[in-house]
């Protein structure tokens, strides 16, 4: 702990920036069956240029029967967030041609 302070200490003028880059990249992965209750467990995040700007790791709430599925339950339950960032950034003057999800 003593450390951490010393470091926030010495860092106090360094400042945290976000900038996008020319292409925000959204992604989306998922894991088939990796609970006990046979649920998968998937994870979304968007970065615009210098870093993640949104970061989410959670448990499906369904059951899947396959990997396939699993990752289309999962590109379903994060799609809502990555239009909203899309309109959000439309809507700041970033216009963004295609929306590619990795």
């Amino acid at each position: 702990m003593a450390r951490v302070m010393l470091y926030l200490r010495g860092t106090q003028e360094l400042m945290l920036t976000i900038e996008p880059g020319e292409h925000p990249r959204w992604c989306v992965d998922c894991s088939y069956a990796v609970h006990p209750v046979m649920k998968g467990h998937c994870g979304t995040f968007i970065t615009l240029g210098k870093g993640a700007t949104y970061i989410v790791s959670t448990k499906q709430k369904s059951n899947t029967k396959s990997t396939t599925e699993a990752e289309i339950v999962a590109i379903d339950d994060s799609i809502a967030q990555i239009l909203w960032t899309r309109h959000f950034l439309s809507s700041q003057g970033i216009y963004i041609h295609t929306t590619t999800i990795y």
